[in-house]
């Protein structure tokens, strides 16, 4: 910890805090979490999963430590707070929200899956949003890597033994600590079946239609709807797949707001032209004032 300053608390759970920190000699800011020691089987795992993901949509993890009561770990800032927060504090959010803040959600999870782990736990809470809106996957203490089997389980528990060697808990209530939020839990798994990539595109229907379903007085158009149908198919072999994740055309339909921006741009640019034309002489001027017209109007059409 010496190559870190430790400033304010952010917030606190049940067994961990979270302090602002920065790195010594820089400006670069980050979050520092001290965690109870009985928490070791949760951030080694952790720590195993995400310490070499590098993505905008994921944290980055940096370091840890241990120290004889506790455990720290270094990971990128994120000062924006929880996306479940979020929804809450708006009361839900617009479909075109949903689309922009979706799409960041998408991104991560992909990645995720592309780098073989199984994030198996995906909840608005543990999604976190940077100092500019972007989301982030923020903890990896439930995720597996695809093909772990029981052992990973056993290997795992033995992070918390005691220091007489006797386990402190039975392996089933261990592995117990590692199953997901019943709520955004697939349906397969109730059933007894593992996380998988299936249960994982579960989960990210249910925060999309978690994100949407608190907004009032609105209607999903048909793409977000189809989008949703197609996530939370009760049977996982016909559930949608990554490719028709990523160009279902929910993602790539017309943005309202991206719309009015860009609409907003190319009219500045066209009024600039204008403005230059009008200080040329007033014959050239009049001259032109068919071209300029016809700018105006290929700026309005493509908006």
């Amino acid at each position: 910890m010496e190559n870190f300053f430790q400033y304010e608390e952010l917030g606190r759970g049940s067994s961990s805090i979270v302090y602002k920190g920065r790195e010594r000699g820089t400006l670069n800011y980050i979050a520092i979490i001290c965690a109870d020691k009985s928490k070791r089987p949760e951030i080694t795992n952790h720590v195993r999963l995400c310490h070499n993901l590098d993505h905008p949509n994921i944290v980055r993890f940096y370091e840890w430590y241990m120290t004889s009561k506790h455990l720290w770990m270094i990971v990128e800032l994120c000062s924006g707070g929880s996306l479940e927060s979020l929804i809450l504090d708006d009361k839900g959010l617009s479909e075109v929200t949903v689309r922009e803040f979706g799409l960041d959600v998408v991104r991560g999870l992909e990645h995720i899956h592309k780098s073989g782990i199984i994030f198996s736990d995906l909840t608005p809470a543990k999604i976190l949003l940077d100092g500019s809106g972007r989301l982030k996957f923020s903890n990896f203490s439930r995720a597996k890597a695809v093909g772990d089997t029981e052992d990973f389980y056993v290997s795992l528990s033995k992070c918390d033994w005691g220091t007489n060697g006797d386990c402190k808990e039975t392996f089933d209530a261990f592995k117990k600590r590692f199953q997901g939020s019943p709520v955004y839990t697939a349906p397969e798994v109730f059933q007894g079946a593992e996380t998988s990539v299936a249960s994982d595109l579960w989960a990210l229907g249910c925060v999309l239609y978690y994100m949407y379903t608190v907004f009032p007085d609105s209607r999903p158009s048909k793409e977000f709807l189809k989008l949703l149908r197609g996530l939370l198919q009760k049977n996982p072999k016909k559930r949608l797949t990554w490719p028709e994740i990523i160009n279902h055309p929910f993602w790539t339909c017309k943005r309202t707001e991206e719309n009015l921006a860009d609409c907003k741009e190319k009219m500045e640019k066209s009024s600039q032209r204008l403005t230059k034309t009008a200080e040329v002489p007033q014959s050239r001027g009049q001259a032109d004032q068919a071209s300029n017209s016809s700018v105006v109007h290929s700026a309005d059409s493509q908006c």
